[in-house]
């Protein structure tokens, strides 16, 4: 099995960061011995990567968030994003009066998308 041997520090900040107070707390979440779960934590011992992926899920981040490393690389182009590129496409071949449209209509997209997120990050602080 692969293990996962960074992040620990990492791991800290993102079960308060998920909401769990305690190393305790989080590991009773779990179903883990809470000394097990701090020993991970504070970098004593090792986690395979299936223990990555089960901390992620409950935390909600991706193992790249868990390990510390940030993605895309810093000074990397992200991703195509073929949604991305559909959209300069149609921006492209309309006419000024619908570039128009379609930007007022992305913004509006947008809008709606934030406040969607805020109402959800609001429901689940509740």
């Amino acid at each position: 099995m692969a293990t996962l041997d960074r992040g620990y520090s990492t791991l800290q900040a993102l079960r308060k960061k998920a909401g769990f107070r305690s190393a305790t707390a989080f590991a009773e979440k779990i179903g883990m011995n809470a000394y097990t779960y701090t020993n991970y934590e504070q970098g004593k011992a090792n986690f395979t990567l299936e223990k990555a992926w089960e901390f992620a899920d409950l935390l909600g981040c991706s193992l790249d968030e868990l390990a510390g490393r940030q993605w895309p690389p810093e000074g990397a182009s992200a991703p195509a994003d073929p949604m991305r590129e559909e959209l300069v496409r149609c921006y492209d071949a309309s006419t000024a009066e619908n570039r128009h449209s379609l930007v007022v209509a992305a913004r509006n997209a947008a809008l709606a998308s934030g406040e969607a997120a805020e109402r959800g990050a609001d429901t689940e602080a509740v």
